[in-house]
């Protein structure tokens, strides 16, 4: 659970934006950092005297039943928030356990309370329906089906207990335009109640949701907050944060040990348990179905976070990866399309971004020894993916996925003039093919590795020999013109060769072939140019700018994925030193311990896991398959206390803030020889 401050606006993802200086409510579900979002389920709001049933605008307090509130009475930290609302003097905490919100509201003496829940409130979506229930003076259940192009007919159903008896209660249909007094139950498409429980003691709610059904969301209440202790409930969370956190012990100065856990901490918000806990979920198929020896997750922002989080997960979560992984091939068993997750919340794909990135995700971890689930049925699920015929665009929107798997098959490449970033789609469907290779190949599958290998060689068909770029190529197999290496979308229309970036962006992006990119390039020395160029570009003054796109130092964007292994290739081109250095340098300008502290999007992890495990002194420039590259700790001394009960120590001698480049490296007292580590030796 959390504030909500707003729900339209693009940096608001979460309804929360430290700019603002209003609270609508307090609903019980956010994402983390994304650049489209959703949720914002069920609002809670205890006010005082009456108040216009609808939120009202910023701008205006007393329009609506938002409040004010100030940075000067509000705390937040891991499991517990705490804000006063100014306008009704009353105080509100939160805390929560896997599936159930509990918050206490201290009202001022005397005063009526009163708890709005507004039905119709939601993070960038609409409600298309929503049902209420009021059992008894104490129990409320019901459920909501939201819309959007991002999540078409999502299901999510509540049951909540006061710690008082209910006075009275009124149901607002504002559809209607009409009240209902004491109604045991109303469906609508836009209603709010109102809870009246006249002058008392501090309020307590406790809030369950489940995606299956209310009786679901009542179980998982009274399994998981049967009592009404709050401090036991937020001591529980503070326990568990502090085992999770401790994971990792880190000594440094404290600025950076606050920029490094709440790093730390936001890579562990998602994915999500998306179970009840009788084991039941709502699957992608809309059907209900129990996980059996597994526990289910969703939000999987696969684009973002198959590069570094997934990854770095593998290293702290080995547990957790395993039913990660056991997830997205349940999620492949019930898709229509027979497809592994492209960008899932709750029990829908939307198809966002581009690639079809969980196989890597699902590879890296294989290697790893994490997946339970037969090889074979892990390769099929692989393959089902990869030559999956194609699903529909997505509603409304302009992200190519899977529509135009054809024409990949076909020639080798996404020609742009029929799939709009079918470079960038290239590229990445490469890599991804290669990763299917490598899990063949250990498989003994020597049929399909060779296929996939030759399919993850695909990245030069749209190489350019004479500009040095990868650019779009058309059906006829000629280049797009006119070519501009910093455009974003090009000249004559929107349609754009790349995806969230531009030619330079995406030009060190062959993870898994690098040593042959450096060869198309000219060799090292050429290559070592590329990268120092890119970094050195002045200031991009094309028109065609995107607003995902920013944190820049040239034209290397760290405000967004594409980039984010880029610093790590000099150690390829035998000039690690640079890589050091600037690994320092976007750690220092685009991660600080304020309120804007971030460049770009959060996504769900991703921009976090680049600084945890560069702050380890390690990156997987290639995310799947176990090796990481060598950086430079941004911290001095670091002890990995690992699942399995070995611990890992990362100790940099001497580093300070000019001294950031390593004179030389020892792994478990022997001279270390190569620029990169194995995640065998880490965990062993």
């Amino acid at each position: 659970p959390g504030p909500d401050c707003s729900i339209n606006e693009w940096h608001a993802a979460a309804g929360y934006h430290y700019d603002k200086t209003t609270i609508i409510g307090f609903s019980q579900t956010h994402m983390s950092g994304t650049g489209l979002t959703d949720w914002g389920d069920f609002l809670l709001m205890p006010v005082v005297g009456n108040v216009p049933l609808v939120p009202g605008k910023e701008n205006a307090p007393g329009s609506g039943y938002r409040s004010r509130f100030s940075h000067d009475d509000e705390t937040a930290l891991p499991g517990y928030y705490q804000v006063r609302l100014q306008d009704y003097n009353i105080n509100v905490e939160l805390t929560a356990s896997d599936r159930v919100a509990m918050h206490r509201y201290t009202f001022p003496p005397g005063a009526e309370r009163t708890v709005l829940m507004d039905f119709d409130h939601v993070i960038q979506n609409s409600t298309k329906h929503s049902y209420l229930r009021v059992h008894d003076e104490y129990t409320v259940t019901g459920y909501r089906i939201t819309d959007s192009f991002w999540a078409n007919s999502r299901f999510l159903y509540f049951a909540m207990k006061f710690s008082e008896p209910i006075a009275s209660h009124v149901v607002r249909d504002r559809k209607r335009n009409l009240d209902y007094p004491n109604l045991p139950e109303r469906a609508s498409s836009d209603m709010i109640a109102t809870f009246q429980f006249g002058a008392g003691d501090p309020l307590l709610v406790k809030i369950a949701i489940s995606p299956v059904s209310m009786r679901n969301a009542m179980e998982n209440l009274e399994t998981e907050i049967p009592h009404w202790d709050f401090a036991q409930v937020r001591n529980s969370a503070k326990a568990r944060w502090a085992q999770e956190l401790g994971k990792v012990e880190a000594d440094g100065d404290a600025k950076t040990l606050e920029i490094f856990y709440s790093a730390l901490y936001r890579t562990m918000i998602h994915p999500d348990v998306h179970q009840d806990v009788n084991g039941e979920y709502r699957g992608i198929d809309k059907e209900v179905h129990r996980a059996d020896g597994f526990t289910n997750y969703t939000v999987f922002s696969l684009w973002d976070t198959f590069r570094a989080l997934h990854p770095l997960h593998t290293i702290l979560h080995p547990k957790r990866t395993g039913d990660y992984i056991e997830s997205m091939l349940t999620h492949q068993s019930q898709s229509a399309y027979g497809m592994l997750p492209s960008w899932t919340h709750q029990h829908n794909e939307n198809f966002c971004m581009i690639g079809y990135h969980a196989v890597p995700v699902v590879v890296d971890a294989w290697t790893k020894g994490l997946v339970d689930a037969p090889s074979e049925r892990v390769l099929n699920a692989l393959l089902a993916t990869t030559t999956a015929p194609g699903a529909p665009k997505m509603k409304d929107y302009n992200y190519p996925q899977w529509y135009g798997q054809q024409h990949y098959m076909q020639r080798g490449y996404f020609p742009d003039n029929l799939v709009p970033a079918g470079t960038s789609i290239t590229l990445e469907h490469a890599y991804d093919d290669w990763a299917v290779a490598l899990l063949a190949g250990k498989l003994g599958n020597q049929s399909v590795a060779d296929t996939y290998q030759r399919r993850g060689q695909n990245y030069r068909n749209v190489w350019d020999p004479n500009t040095g770029f990868f650019r779009g190529k058309l059906e006829d197999g000629t280049f797009v013109e006119p070519f501009h290496a910093r455009a974003y979308h090009r000249e004559d229309h929107h349609d754009r060769e790349f995806t969230e970036g531009n030619a330079w962006q995406y030009l060190f992006f062959a993870p898994h072939d690098v040593y042959g990119l450096i060869d198309l390039m000219g060799g090292k020395e050429k290559f070592a140019e590329r990268l120092d160029t890119l970094f050195t570009l002045p200031p991009n003054t094309h028109p065609s700018q995107v607003q995902d796109v920013s944190g820049f130092i040239g034209d290397y964007a760290h405000g967004n994925e594409p980039c984010h292994h880029v610093a790590y290739l000099f150690n390829y081109a035998g000039q690690p030193w640079k890589t050091q250095e600037r690994i320092h340098q976007i750690a220092r300008e685009f991660y600080k311990a304020e309120p804007a502290g971030y460049i770009g999007n959060e996504d769900c992890g991703q921009m976090s896991a680049w600084y945890v495990m560069s702050a380890m002194g390690f990156y997987p420039v290639n995310p799947c398959g176990g090796i990481y590259v060598i950086g430079s700790p941004l911290l001095p001394k670091m002890t990995l206390h690992l699942e399995n009960g070995k611990a890992f120590q990362i100790q940099a001698n001497g580093l300070s803030e000019k001294n950031v480049y390593i004179q030389s490296a020892r792994l478990n007292g022997e001279p270390l020889e190569n620029v990169w580590i194995a995640h065998s030796a880490l965990t062993n």
